[in-house]
C-alpha cells in the first residue's frame, strides 16, 4: 500500500504541473517519457519534447547527451492552445475552437497536416484506431455551447470527419484503451464501449461526492484519476464494474 501511494504521489505531482499550468512562461523538466494525461501541456514524441504555450507549439530535439535544441516554434495566430496527446508520429492540439492534426515533415520538423473546427469549449482529445474523442465543455470554461463528446474519423489524417456527436454534462479529460473510453463526466468517470463509434454505449460509471474528476490515465489496466482534491488509483471489468484501490489526499 505504502508503495502505491508513492507511485500515486509522483503521478500527482506530473499531472499538477502538466495539466493544471496555464503560464505562458512554462517550462517544465525532462523526466523521461511515459503515458499522459489528456489535460496534459507538453509530451513527447520519438525524439522530440513538444511544449504548448497559448499560440504556439515550441518543439525541441532531444539530444543523445540530454540536451534540448529548439527546432522551431509553430505559431497558431487564432486559437488559444490548450491540450496536446500523441499518436504514434502524429500530434493532435486541442484548442478553444478546434482540434489541430501535426505530423514531422522530412527535415523532422513540425507541421499542421490539417483542423478539425467546433464550437467553442475546452478541448481534450485522445485516439486509437483511427477514431479520435473530444469533449467540449463550457461549464467552468466558456459559456453558451453545448457539452458534447464528439467522435471524428481520422482515417484520413488530412480530411477528419465528424462521425457523432453525444450530449453529455461537464466533461473535462478522457483516456481510451482499445474498445473502451474513459471520460471525466458528470461528477464522476465513466467507462463507455466504444466498438461501434455511430452507437457508444455506457457500460458503467462511478459517481466521485464532493469531488470533481479532471483527468485520467489508463496504465496496465488500472486507471490513474485526479480529482480536484485527490489521486486515485481505480481498476475496471469488462463489464463496466468501477472500483477505487487506494486514494493520495
Amino acid at each position: 500500500m505504502l508503495q502505491i501511494k508513492r507511485i500515486l504521489f509522483l503521478v500527482w505531482v506530473v499531472l499538477v504541473f502538466a495539466c493544471e499550468s496555464d503560464s505562458n512562461d512554462f517550462n517544465p523538466s525532462l523526466g523521461g517519457t511515459g503515458t499522459g494525461g489528456s489535460l496534459a501541456k507538453f509530451t513527447i514524441v520519438g525524439d522530440n519534447l513538444l511544449v504548448l504555450q497559448s499560440g504556439s507549439v515550441i518543439q525541441y530535439f532531444i539530444g543523445a547527451d540530454g540536451d534540448l535544441v529548439l527546432v522551431r516554434e509553430l505559431p497558431f495566430f487564432a486559437s488559444n492552445l490548450e491540450t496536446i496527446f500523441p499518436y504514434g508520429d502524429k500530434v493532435f492540439i486541442g484548442s478553444n475552437d478546434q482540434v489541430y492534426f501535426l505530423g514531422f515533415d522530412g527535415d523532422n520538423k513540425l507541421d499542421l497536416l490539417s483542423s478539425y473546427r467546433h464550437i467553442t469549449a475546452c478541448d481534450p482529445v485522445v485516439a486509437a484506431n483511427g477514431i479520435a474523442f473530444s469533449t467540449l465543455r463550457n461549464t467552468g470554461c466558456r459559456f453558451n455551447s453545448d457539452e458534447v463528446l464528439d467522435v471524428i474519423d481520422i482515417s484520413n489524417i488530412e480530411n477528419p470527419q465528424l462521425i457523432k456527436s453525444y450530449q453529455t454534462e461537464a466533461p473535462y479529460g478522457l483516456t481510451v484503451n482499445e474498445q473502451n473510453l474513459f471520460v471525466c463526466e458528470r461528477g464522476g468517470v465513466a467507462m463507455h464501449d466504444i466498438s461501434d463509434p455511430q452507437n457508444i454505449l455506457t457500460k458503467g460509471f462511478l459517481e466521485f461526492t464532493g469531488e470533481t474528476p479532471l483527468d485520467l490515465i489508463h496504465t496496465q489496466g488500472y486507471l490513474i484519476v485526479r480529482t480536484d482534491k485527490n489521486i486515485y488509483n481505480m481498476s475496471y471489468t469488462a463489464s463496466g464494474v468501477l472500483t477505487v484501490l487506494a486514494k493520495v489526499e
